[in-house]
């Protein structure tokens, strides 16, 4: 739809919005409504938060999907969920997921074969930027943990490390619940594509961890050989996004062809069994870290642009 300027005092102007829009969010003369700029868009939203509610109802063939069904409809915006045809098993799923994933999520009410799960104290959108640090933070912490492990060839941390990506997971899918709201004013689905990277890093980091306790691998001078460029390749990527400094992307990017398909490759082939799988998840985490700076080179050549205009 159109609407026409009205010009106002101050060089300012106005519109009319729509009666029926109004009407819808309740609104009334004196209320506030909330301006976001995103590139050549103004979005004017209700400062009122409307509740968004989804039924499921579970069968047997989604309720074998259970942590898919809960994590899109909670980063999808949801505020009520409500299960019907729940089962006891079902609501020990749901309470475990919630705990584990759902920031601010609880059930509230289950009877009748019906299960409510809702929102009664999720972080306000300002803790967004806390959380998106965090989730880089996490995957140093995770790191850290595989390098004194690997030095010692004792890898006794794995539940620490499963804390941390369940930490990571219920942050990340706060983020882009967030983003899915639209209260985040500039480039939503970049950040989106770099959250996505991030949690791929991060479990990433877990398989190689899992596979290690698991299978009693030991000591490995080569992994011990590649740990501290894989530090010093992440730290790549959280330097470019923080101190927003693109050469860091364009060193992180030089290095590709050196460790990719070299050094990695090169220590795959001499390798065998137990160790070379481990190569192959580190070769791995540096392929994903890689991916994760594209997202970060768009938003920081935004910002080049944007300064320029």
């Amino acid at each position: 739809m159109k609407r026409r300027l009205i010009k106002q005092g101050g060089g300012g102007f106005t519109i009319y919005l729509p009666k029926k829009w109004a009407d819808s969010k309740g609104l009334k003369e004196g209320d506030d409504v909330h301006i976001k700029e995103r590139d050549t868009a103004l979005i004017i939203q209700s400062a009122r938060q409307e509740r968004s509610e989804k039924t499921i109802e579970l069968n047997e063939h989604n309720r074998k999907d259970m942590y898919p069904l809960l994590t899109h409809t909670y980063r999808g915006g949801a505020d009520k969920l409500t299960f019907n045809n729940v089962t006891p098993a079902d609501v020990k799923s749901i309470k475990q997921y919630a705990e584990r994933l759902l920031l601010g999520f609880e059930v509230t009410d289950v009877k009748d074969n019906t299960l409510i799960l809702e929102n009664i104290s999720e972080p306000t959108e300002e803790r967004y930027e806390a959380l998106f640090r965090r989730i880089f933070l996490i995957i140093k912490e995770t790191h850290t943990l595989l390098e004194e492990s690997a030095r010692t060839g004792t890898y006794d941390s794995l539940s620490e490390v499963e804390i941390l990506r369940d930490q990571q997971d219920k942050f990340i899918l706060f983020c882009k619940r967030t983003l899915m709201k639209e209260r985040k004013e500039i480039n939503p689905s970049i950040e989106w594509e770099l959250l996505t990277w991030l949690m791929h890093i991060n479990h990433s980091y877990h398989y190689l961890y899992k596979y290690a306790a698991k299978n009693n691998v030991g000591k490995s001078r080569k992994l011990d050989s590649f740990l501290p460029e894989l530090r010093t390749y992440f730290e790549h990527l959280y330097n470019a996004y923080y101190k927003k400094d693109v050469k860091e992307v364009h060193t992180l990017n030089a290095k590709r062809e050196q460790l990719h398909f070299g050094k990695c490759y090169d220590a795959i082939a001499s390798s065998k069994g137990k160790e070379a799988v481990l190569l192959c998840h580190v070769r791995e985490l540096f392929r994903i870290i890689q991916l994760g700076s594209s997202p970060v080179l768009t938003l920081l050549l935004q910002e080049e642009v944007g300064e320029k205009k």
